[in-house]
């Protein structure tokens, strides 16, 4: 017979890689992205690609196939030809060939995330993750960071579900490997608006990560190398774009982490929970 606490307390912290915990500025997929339309004859800009990032991959270039701009270029360099399904899925499989090799060159921990990582393992805090890549890919990522001395607890794949980010299904596959609930004792933590969607989505608590992820789309020495009021006008708009979107909290990067676990402790004591956002599934 299960016992009831009253008392709730933060449980796990759910994070996303790319962006998040590995890939300071999240290049891998724009950059992989990019390569693979640009050889199939129709290069496609940055912002276009990180209009859709935080989706599964083959919904992002399905999502960047089907833009207006992307879709007339397509066309005009296809004979007349518009963006099919089909096309989509070839390029998700030249996609996962390029990807594993540039994500696993694009898997240096972000600064604080090892650290981060060890204060929640010293509180008997679960670490699960989230990623819009697919495992093929990630075992790669989950390599690289292993040999950094990072383990998350779980680690959940856009192919491990049927219907990856914004849905709440990767949280909830998350939440049964790691034997924790409710939603309300976890906290999502991400730098995409898919992947804050996806833990409101669920129920669970959302933080938004301003300077190190997509929101930025710097690398690290060029983020640095700001002048410091241009890096922290940037930062403020990256941080009101995650805030708009619903995000509970916005950190600079994952080394905030404790102290927000803090805070959310500090809000479930008073019995306070998350705002759980209406998701409604695509149709099949």
């Amino acid at each position: 017979m299960g016992h009831w606490s009253v008392r709730m307390h933060v449980k796990a912290v759910i994070f996303d890689w790319a962006g998040t915990l590995v890939d300071f500025g999240s290049l891998a997929p724009v950059l992989s992205i990019q390569r693979v339309f640009k050889e199939a004859g129709t290069p496609v800009a940055v912002e276009e690609v990180r209009a859709g990032m935080g989706l599964g991959k083959l919904e992002h270039i399905r999502m960047l196939g089907a833009s207006d701009r992307v879709a007339q270029a397509w066309a005009h360099g296809h004979d007349g030809a518009p963006f099919a399904d089909k096309d989509a899925v070839l390029l998700h499989e030249a996609y996962r060939a390029v990807n594993r090799h540039v994500a696993s060159e694009r898997g240096k921990l972000i600064s604080g995330a090892l650290k981060a990582s060890r204060a929640l393992r010293e509180r008997d805090i679960a670490i699960g993750t989230t990623t819009g890549y697919s495992r093929d890919i990630m075992e790669h990522v989950i390599a690289v960071a292993r040999a950094q001395g990072f383990e998350a607890d779980a680690v959940v794949c856009a192919d491990d579900v049927p219907e990856s980010r914004p849905s709440p299904l990767a949280v909830y596959h998350a939440m049964v490997l790691l034997g924790v609930y409710p939603a309300s004792s976890v906290i999502k933590v991400d730098d995409t608006v898919p992947g804050l969607m996806e833990g409101k989505a669920a129920g669970a608590w959302t933080v938004g990560v301003s300077e190190t992820g997509n929101e930025m789309g710097l690398t690290e020495e060029a983020f640095a190398a700001l002048p410091a009021r241009e890096r922290l006008e940037l930062a403020n708009a990256a941080a009101k774009r995650l805030t708009d979107a619903g995000a509970d909290y916005v950190v600079g990067s994952v080394a905030e982490i404790p102290a927000i676990v803090d805070d959310v402790n500090e809000r479930l004591a008073d019995g306070e929970r998350p705002e759980l956002l209406e998701y409604e599934p695509t149709a099949a």
